[in-house]
């Protein structure tokens, strides 16, 4: 039988709990991983795991996402100083009011 902590332990890599603060503020360098004139045209609503999730308000602006999503996770990842993202999602859906 397997101790209280190896289960915390293996519950917690398995997670990646670790990561989650890590992930959360390197979100904070999207708009200079993205640049000023794309970031005016998508927001980052989250992620997931080691998903960044984005909005696109445009089509231009979703292939230009689609077209640099490597180049970008490059960058948020070497500002976190660290891998945290593998893939950008990109949905598009024009802004909501408060984001015009």
């Amino acid at each position: 039988m397997e101790s209280v902590r190896t289960l915390v332990e293996n519950l917690w890599s398995n997670l990646e709990l670790s990561k989650l603060s890590s992930r959360k503020q390197a979100l904070n360098f999207w708009d200079i991983a993205v640049g000023e004139k794309i970031a005016l045209m998508c927001c980052v609503e989250g992620f997931s795991e080691s998903t960044v999730i984005v909005r696109a308000f445009n089509p231009a602006a979703a292939m230009e996402l689609r077209y640099r999503s490597s180049e970008i996770l490059a960058a948020m990842n070497e500002s976190a100083g660290k891998e945290l993202f593998l893939f950008l999602k990109i949905t598009l859906r024009p802004p909501k009011d408060r984001e015009r």
